[in-house]
Parts: structure tokens; C-alpha cells; sequence
């Protein structure tokens, strides 16, 4: 059975020889059932902090990028993107042949030149969804668009011969082999020059990442990254920690509760262990050395509350 919210926090009261909950009070908890919770998610964070490349907090991003966007947010809860493994995918239909991207530092994108990039194209939003076969698009502004040329909206085409206030007039959707399409309000439009299969990826300041040469189609971006898991909450919520660790978690959530209140001797005996529980985690789940030939979880305290013993 996987350890939830709800198990973690009662092993850690048994522990401490109070009183545990149970999924009915487990929302209204009293005192130390409260610290202990809190402490529970404490040492999940701690754990998580201390090493980025945790194999059970690992994801793989795939999105489709935007015609003449450059830049891009990170996914959300992302503690650490492994840039070498960004890749464009394979696309016949797009002419993508697939290819791995290379890392360019920022201030090398900016002092080249390479920024001026994203002066080139013009962006706005639709005002008001538009259907797949109406010739008039709405934008919220048109400032800066050719008065005839090709937008880019998601992965469609549209050639237009006329601008008249903010509407784009005479337009022929689904241009140069693209799908004609339905539009939310709101979708980026965008008009460029250039751009061409990106070949380089960019970590921003801002912890946003850039892509050079600018996308001028719907190309697949893909890369490998490892998230910082949200805190626990319904009793029945799981932690991304496998549950063969489970006793390293205990372990901190102990010392954490001991901290609370004030008994420093049996918080430092209880970290110690929790320390030392967390090298394991990471010999055993990053650093895989040949010696290690075994993690069999055994405990001084009983099968309930077993604890990491490398080999």
C-alpha cells in the first residue's frame, strides 16, 4: 500500500507515542497531529532541496512551440531543466528532421547580436474567437503589421491582402499547406521575416528560456527536467518520494516536531539520522554505485517504521 499524507503523519505520531488520526479528523487535527503534519512536508521539502537530479521527481517536457515567439516559461514547479537534452522532434510534415540543441549562454545571445531577433516580429491577440472559414480576422491591435502579407496563428497560415482598422481583410486561411482553423480570443498572432528550425537554447535572468533562431512553425520542443512536488495535503495525497524511503521521511518529520517544541537533544539525534537516511537516497536513487548491492529496509523500531540499510 503507498504511503499517503495520512500514514506518514501517524507513523510519525507513533513515534512520538501520541494519539494518531484518521481520515475523518485528519483536516481538524489538534497540537502536536498538526506539527507532525507539518513537519511531515517539511522533511518531503528538505529532501527534495537537497539534491536536483532525484530520478523520482523527473519529467519530460514536450510542447508546441509558437511561430515567431522567442520566449518561453518554464513548466510550472520546475526545479531544475537538463539544457543538454533539449531536442526539436522529428516533423515530416513540418520538413523538422529532428536535431538536439545547443546551450548559448545569455550574455553571449545578447552581445552578438542574436536579440535582435526578437525585434523582428510582431505579435498581438485576437479580439473574439474566429471560425476556420471566415476572412476577416479581428487582432487587438494592428500597429506595426504589413498593410498585406502572412500571419502565423498557432500552427495555420493566413495570407491577407488588406488592413482596415485592427481587422486583417481578403484572407486565405490554412496558406502554404497549413489547416485552417478555430481561434480562441486572445491566441497570438504573430507576423516575421525569418526564424527557421531553432538551433540553440537560451536560459534567461528571469528563468524563462529563449530559443534562436526563432520558430517559424509549430515545431515539437523537448527536453528532460525535475520538479520541486507541491506540499501534501488531503490525507490521501502521496509523495513523489518512493515509499522505500519512507523511513528517511519519518526520521526528519521526528526531528522536525522535537525542533517545535523545543527539545534540542532529541531533534539533533533524530537530524542525524535523518541526515544520514538522505545520503542513502541519494547513493541509492542518483550516484547508483556498483558497491551498492542491496536496499533492504529494516528497523530498529519495528516493520511498521523501517529504515535505510545500503550494502
Amino acid at each position: 500500500m503507498a504511503e499517503t499524507f495520512l500514514t506518514l503523519t501517524n507513523k510519525t505520531l507513533v513515534r512520538m507515542n501520541e494519539v494518531e488520526l484518521t481520515s475523518s479528523n485528519f483536516s481538524s487535527p489538534r497540537g502536536i497531529q498538526s506539527q507532525s503534519q507539518t513537519a511531515v512536508n517539511e522533511a518531503i521539502r528538505y529532501i527534495n532541496q537537497r539534491e536536483f537530479g532525484y530520478p523520482f521527481n523527473h519529467a519530460t517536457n514536450s510542447s508546441t512551440l509558437t511561430a515567431g515567439v522567442s520566449r518561453y516559461a518554464l513548466p510550472t514547479s520546475t526545479k531544475y531543466i537538463d539544457y543538454n537534452t533539449a531536442r526539436i522532434k522529428k516533423n515530416e510534415t513540418l520538413s523538422a528532421s529532428g536535431n538536439n540543441l545547443s546551450i548559448l549562454n545569455y550574455n553571449e545571445y545578447v552581445s552578438k547580436d542574436y536579440a535582435n531577433q526578437e525585434d523582428e516580429v510582431e505579435s498581438t491577440t485576437l479580439n473574439g474567437s474566429h471560425s476556420s472559414s471566415v476572412t476577416t480576422l479581428t487582432l487587438t491591435s494592428s500597429t506595426g503589421f504589413d498593410s498585406s502579407g502572412t500571419v502565423h496563428i498557432g500552427s495555420e497560415q493566413v495570407t491577407y491582402t488588406g488592413v482596415l482598422g485592427n481587422d486583417i481583410t481578403g484572407c486565405t486561411r490554412g496558406a502554404n499547406s497549413t489547416t485552417a482553423a478555430l481561434h480562441a480570443s486572445g491566441t497570438t498572432v504573430t507576423q516575421f521575416e525569418d526564424g527557421g528550425v531553432p538551433k540553440f537554447i537560451v536560459r534567461t535572468p528571469d528563468n524563462k528560456y529563449l530559443l534562436y533562431p526563432y520558430p517559424d512553425k509549430a515545431y515539437t520542443l523537448a527536453f528532460d527536467y525535475y520538479t520541486f512536488p507541491s506540499d501534501l495535503s488531503a490525507h490521501g495525497d502521496t509523495t513523489t518520494v518512493p515509499d522505500r524511503f519512507a523511513a528517511v521521511i519519518i526520521d526528519g518529520a521526528v526531528a522536525f516536531v522535537y525542533q517545535y517544541r523545543g527539545e534540542l537533544q532529541q531533534y539533533q539525534l533524530n537530524f542525524e539520522r535523518f541526515e544520514q537516511g538522505i545520503k542513502n537516497i541519494q547513493t541509492l536513487s542518483v550516484n547508483k554505485y556498483d558497491y551498492v548491492r542491496s536496499y533492504m529496509i529494516e528497523s530498529p523500531y519495528g516493520s511498521s517504521n523501517p529504515v535505510l540499510r545500503v550494502s
